[in-house]
């Protein structure tokens, strides 16, 4: 019985109780209320699947729960619900999804949870749990996809136990009142994606693994006294400082001060003379020709862009807009390609003509998507060259895109030329991009329509980000409330009853792109299917992920795809919470690359 996302009111029924042959009771994304009742615990035998996430169910958890010896999935996430985690929990010996998060638990974690031995996914954040992290957990040796015990008031030293969930791919642990070192056996955890031990009363050295080094240090900020090779964080080493290495010391601090500055001085100096010269360059080419269009420079270089000019041009190349030279249509708008008279081949994406009402809308997303574009520089996001609103003609002029968008390549026959390796990089070059985006501009910019259409591949089939019309600037003293934007099948699942954005809507999309990307196609029933599973192992085979049309990859590439496979599905989790951010994302990939 799947009932989530159907506004449903009222409270629990425990009529639910006597469907004895229920196997999974879904009702997750309501405003349901009132106490679980232990009709559900005593009668269902038989249920594997229990998702009562995202309503307003309060009361305590059931003792009876250990009843449900066929119990597979527990959600809770996200309700009003009290008391301590029943001791009973540690009965669920099929138990592989566990999260009780987002509600208001109180009391000790119970060690009991270390005899779920095939739990894969447990999360317990954001309650108000106490003592210290049961070493038994370290018992559980199929815990992958995630160790979530953050904002909680967890105390007392990390269990070096811990250190024995080899799998373990997530581990959050901030947010708490943890004290003492990271334990030395951390180093042994070869297939953490992520780690956050930040906020809590943590000193001593971090593990002197590559893998340590390679996390950010908001990882571990924010508490008392880490040390490590990380960026950020005091050497650990204090060994004193020989009178000679602290004068060579000084004198390369001279060098790193001195020399930029100078370099920078230089470079200001040359800049200011180049706008002079092209200044009077361009006013002496008006007085000479002001209607002429042919000059051999480039038109959209930052410094000698003549929008009128330019404008004259786009026109005339394309016949006032002709069909012949559309290469795309979108639902307001048509790309068109352009080749200049200098030669310059540019992509013009032109608003439709639009009714007055509907001209105030057009309007917002052209602004919106020339605010965004101005303000971002990166390798993967497509380049913004000029603009135009008029009464006529309102249209955006970008870089041109030789293999076009990567939707059309993957839905023809040429998706074969995307060999694997090929793959991989478009798959990073999108991560890097909205890790850009929501990491180094201020404020972050969402894009909240990542798809297979909105990236585009130039000539080296190089990944880049465009469409930024519905983007939008994550403002932190704001609450980001806005309409839905995106397209279906990509959209998280949280926008369907929330409009709230944040930069974990992007990350969500990403994960469907990226799966789309291995399996050449969308991966809609694949998506289905995993969700289902709750991340069964035999449920996320990479032989089942992959596209049909092209050979088996190498034993190195596979590794790549098996690292790509895993990140989308902890970008696809139903809790945006526990989501990597696309900062985590990116150095995962750079990472797992540099590891074959």
């Amino acid at each position: 019985m799947d009932l989530s996302y159907n506004q449903l009111g009222g409270r629990l029924s425990r009529q639910w109780g006597q469907s004895r042959n229920l196997t999974l009771l879904k009702i997750s994304g309501n405003n349901i209320s009132g106490e679980i009742p232990k009709e559900i615990f005593l009668e269902l035998n038989k249920l594997v699947v229990l998702d009562l996430s995202s309503n307003q169910i309060s009361g305590e958890i059931p003792g009876e729960i250990g009843r449900l010896s066929r119990l597979a999935t527990l959600s809770l996430r996200n309700n009003m619900i009290s008391g301590g985690i029943p001791t009973g929990i540690g009965g669920l010996s099929d138990l592989g999804y566990l999260d009780l998060s987002m509600n208001m638990l109180r009391g000790p974690i119970p060690s009991q949870i270390g005899d779920c031995i095939r739990l894969q996914f447990l999360s317990l954040g954001k309650n108000s749990l106490n003592g210290s992290i049961p070493p038994q957990i370290g018992n559980v040796v199929s815990l992958r996809t995630l160790l979530d015990l953050s904002f909680n008031s967890l105390t007392g030293e990390i269990s070096p136990q811990l250190g024995k969930l080899s799998s373990l791919e997530n581990l959050n642990l901030s947010h708490n009142s943890l004290s003492g070192s990271i334990p030395n056996s951390f180093g042994d955890l070869g297939s953490l994606f992520a780690i956050n031990l930040s906020y809590n009363n943590l000193d001593g050295p971090l593990p002197n693994t590559m893998a340590f080094r390679s996390f950010p240090l908001e990882s571990f900020a924010n508490n008392k006294d880490l040390c490590g090779e990380i960026r950020g964080l005091r050497p650990c080493s204090n060994t004193s400082v020989t009178k000679t290495s602290s004068q060579k010391r000084d004198r390369s601090l001279l060098v790193v001060i001195v020399v930029p500055s100078l370099v920078s001085l230089l470079f200001f100096i040359f800049s200011v003379a180049c706008v002079v010269a092209l200044n009077r360059r361009r006013h002496q080419r008006g007085k000479e020709a002001p209607e002429s269009t042919s000059n051999s420079e480039n038109r959209f270089s930052v410094w000698n862009f003549d929008g009128r000019l330019v404008y004259v041009d786009i026109i005339k190349a394309t016949e006032d807009f002709s069909d012949d030279y559309c290469i795309g249509v979108g639902g307001s708008a048509r790309v068109y390609k352009v080749t200049l008279p200098q030669g310059q081949v540019v992509a013009v994406k032109r608003l439709n003509p639009t009714t007055e009402s509907m001209e105030i809308e057009d309007c917002k997303l052209l602004k919106n998507e020339v605010k965004a574009l101005t303000e971002i520089r990166h390798r993967n996001i497509v380049k913004l060259y000029g603009f135009c609103y008029h009464e006529r003609h309102s249209f955006l002029v970008y870089e041109f895109m030789e293999r076009g968008s990567l939707e059309s390549i993957l839905r023809s026959d040429k998706a074969k030329e995307l060999d694997w390796l090929t793959r991989v990089e478009i798959v990073k070059g999108v991560a890097h991009a909205l890790c850009y985006m929501h990491h180094s501009c201020m404020p972050s910019i969402i894009h909240r329509d990542i798809s297979s259409k909105n990236i585009l591949l130039n000539a080296e089939m190089v990944a880049h980000v465009a469409d930024f019309g519905t983007a939008r600037f994550l403002k932190p003293d704001s609450s980001n409330w806005t309409q839905v934007a995106g397209t279906y099948g990509y959209m998280a699942p949280e926008l369907s009853y929330t409009v709230a954005v944040t930069e974990k809507c992007d990350a969500y999309s990403f994960g469907v792109l990226a799966l789309e990307v291995l399996k050449g196609s969308h991966p809609t029933e694949l998506i289905s299917e995993l969700c289902n599973s709750m991340f069964d192992d035999q449920a996320i085979q990479l032989e089942n992920m992959l596209d049909p049309r092209l050979a088996p990859p190498t034993m190195h590439i596979t590794h790549e795809l098996a690292s790509i496979a895993k990140l989308a599905l902890w970008c696809l989790c139903g809790n945006p919470h526990t989501r990597p951010t696309m900062k985590s994302a990116s150095q995962v990939l750079e990472r797992k690359a540099g590891d074959h």
